[in-house]
């Protein structure tokens, strides 16, 4: 996050006792780096703390590569929103029917032909530190904009891109699957054809039991997101401590 500080370099200072932001404020000399390259770096790393205290999670965000953005999973734990949708073919194309959002230890959900408008979704998302979603870049977020909902958030973890550097592999199931993540029987396995058919089940003759199946269904994905995010932030968190040590 520093500039002109990679990875070499930061070993380096980690190697003379440096390890956090604290270390470095109060240091007075590093080997390699003259007084005045010093001053800058504290003067930087002062700015960086302001910024987390705020929680400025886009400035942040800018100063971290993309592979190093799971760093921001570690400190607003209720302020980012976890986003799953479900969607069904509806006059041949496909199109959301029920959109969950977790934030926090509460998920909403909105569901077409109800709620699901972009009011309603833009007040849930609006004061979201950042957004969370796993393989949306691909495939939730270019479908929700399409249809008329753009996503504003600056800042998108895509959680698919971070998984296999903390060695998880596969789709959002699997990955459930390798955590221990138990789901109930009922929602233990869906389809794009599964969906669909619950949606006109709701739709055309009013079955609330395929509706709620529908919604718990698309929450219990949102939720494990949640649980996925911070199991990546703890396993990249050890990758990073193994080169302190």
């Amino acid at each position: 996050m520093l500039p002109g500080v990679g990875p070499e370099t930061e070993r380096r200072i980690w190697a003379q006792g440096v390890r956090s932001w604290e270390d470095l404020m109060s240091v007075a000399s590093i080997d390699g780096i003259s007084r005045r390259r010093l001053d800058e770096l504290k003067s930087h790393a002062g700015s960086i703390s302001e910024s987390v205290v705020k929680g400025e999670t886009e400035s942040l965000a800018a100063l971290l590569p993309p592979s190093e953005q799971w760093r921001l999973l570690g400190g607003w734990n209720d302020g980012y929103a976890c986003l799953d949708i479900e969607v069904a073919r509806i006059s041949g194309k496909f199109a959301p029917v029920v959109i969950s959002i977790f934030r926090g230890e509460e998920c909403k959900t909105l569901v077409r032909g109800d709620d699901l408008y972009w009011s309603a979704f833009d007040a849930l998302m609006s004061d979201a530190e950042f957004l969370v979603t796993f393989n949306g870049s691909s495939f939730d977020l270019p479908l929700l904009e399409r249809c008329g909902f753009r996503v504003e958030k600056p800042v998108h973890l895509d959680l698919r891109r971070f998984c296999r550097r903390g060695g998880l592999s596969g789709g959002l199931k699997s990955i459930e699957g390798e955590l221990g993540i138990r789901r109930e029987r009922e929602l233990e396995y869906s389809t794009s054809e599964q969906v669909s058919y619950l949606w006109k089940l709701w739709e055309s003759n009013g079955s609330k039991n395929a509706l709620d199946l529908l919604i718990a269904y698309n929450q219990r994905d949102a939720s494990s997101l949640r649980v996925i995010a911070k199991e990546i932030y703890r396993r990249c968190s050890e990758i990073c401590n193994r080169f302190q040590l």
